[in-house]
């Protein structure tokens, strides 16, 4: 492993990054930091992922018109939280438009070198005269500590802040810096939904390249979230790539540099996933569903779906039940094409079923098992080669 936790890191800890969070009065009764601005010194070359919700929020509207012709050169990125300029119409994308002209203008630089987003109520318009003098204010408070304020700023329903940066060996003693925050906590379903991320990094790496690791990294981690089931208009993941670390660029996707990258912003984004539901199950349970031997991906991810979409299966948790029955019951009726006569399934270290029959296991055993705050579901198919990790939680309400 060629990376380290920078524990004192945050999203400005990368050469070249400054960050700030403040207070404009966009969550109502609130004097919390809402509104973060991240800014490059240097051009940044970008990777982003956005929600596949066919309503799009303004900041997703307007973030990915500006990306189709700007990819090698973006300089900050605006996020506010309170309202999440969803469902407001074109009069909620000139607020956006302005806000981008606005940070550009404020920080001298191209008005296409500006991203947003945004997070909040959906349906309400942003208070843009808070807007205007957040944002002033915002600039003029950047600096190179001022990560955690942006972190915290970020965030609505979360009770923390989700932040981690690794310090990455690459070859030749030379040395990277990779930092990701994020907001996200129970309305998370797969494919980016009511998720925030932003990751910095001063690595020097060809676009398609950087474009390419995130959609690998994006795809093992934050895309098998799975707690609620909705979706959202304002879901984006972006990575910004300044070089200021003065290594090569990463030009080859076959380099021992490009993948000492990948695994380092799979982690990353692994950590801020497993964050995102720590927050979310708050009292109840944690649970990781591990499906392997699947003949695909698709056959592997409809099995963990079912798993965890399950309601028979949360109320076993949530009750801390010794009946494991309802797992079975998911995973048949998950309409994939299992031999149920190769299946096993277990729950922690416990086989409860193998190829084809319950294995007895002695009741205080289960009792404990399902009652932990962290539970893992393991399934084997043993059909093919293909292994898929999900997560998801219960939550004391349900």
């Amino acid at each position: 492993m060629n990376y380290a936790i920078f524990e004192e890191g945050h999203i400005a800890s990368p050469q070249g990054f400054r960050a700030t969070g403040v207070s404009c009065g966009l969550k109502d009764g609130s004097k919390a930091r809402d509104l973060a601005l991240v800014y490059s010194l240097h051009p940044c070359r970008v990777g982003a992922l956005f929600t596949t919700n066919l309503i799009q929020a303004a900041p997703v509207f307007l973030s990915q018109a500006i990306l189709s012709r700007n990819r090698e050169a973006i300089r900050a990125v605006l996020i506010n939280a309170g309202q999440a300029n969803a469902g407001t119409g074109q009069p909620g994308l000139n607020d956006a438009v302005e806000c981008a002209k606005l940070v550009a203008d404020e920080l001298e630089i191209a008005r296409d070198a500006v991203l947003l987003m945004s997070t909040g109520i959906i349906g309400v318009p942003l208070p843009m005269k808070r807007m205007r003098e957040g944002i002033r204010r915002a600039v003029s408070e950047l600096d190179s500590g001022g990560g955690r304020r942006a972190a915290l700023a970020m965030l609505t329903t979360d009770s923390r802040p989700k932040e981690r940066v690794y310090r990455v060996q690459m070859r030749e003693g030379q040395r990277i810096i990779l930092a990701g925050m994020a907001k996200g906590t129970r309305l998370i379903h797969p494919r980016l939904a009511t998720l925030l991320c932003l990751i910095t990094s001063d690595v020097a790496i060809e676009q398609r390249l950087l474009q390419q690791a995130l959609q690998h990294s994006v795809a093992r981690t934050f895309n098998r979230l799975h707690l609620n089931g909705d979706s959202s208009p304002n879901d984006t993941v972006v990575i910004l790539a300044n070089g200021a670390a003065g290594t090569p660029t990463i030009s080859d996707a076959r380099s021992p540099e490009f993948d000492l990258f990948q695994q380092a912003l799979t982690a990353l984004c692994a950590d801020l996933t497993q964050q995102i539901v720590r927050d979310a199950a708050e009292n109840g349970k944690i649970i990781h569903v591990r499906v392997r031997g699947a003949a695909g991906e698709a056959m592997a991810r409809q099995v963990a779906d079912a798993i965890a979409g399950s309601q028979a299966v949360r109320a076993v948790l949530h009750r801390g039940s010794i009946d494991w029955g309802p797992f079975l019951a998911a995973i048949g009726g998950s309409c994939a094409d299992l031999r149920p006569e190769l299946l096993g399934l277990r729950l922690g270290p416990a086989l409860v079923f193998n190829e084809g029959a319950a294995v007895p296991v002695e009741s205080a055993t289960m009792l404990q098992i399902l009652s932990a705050p962290e539970i893992e579901v393991t399934v084997d198919l043993n059909i093919g080669p293909v292994d898929l990790n999900l997560w998801t939680c219960t939550w004391h309400e349900e």
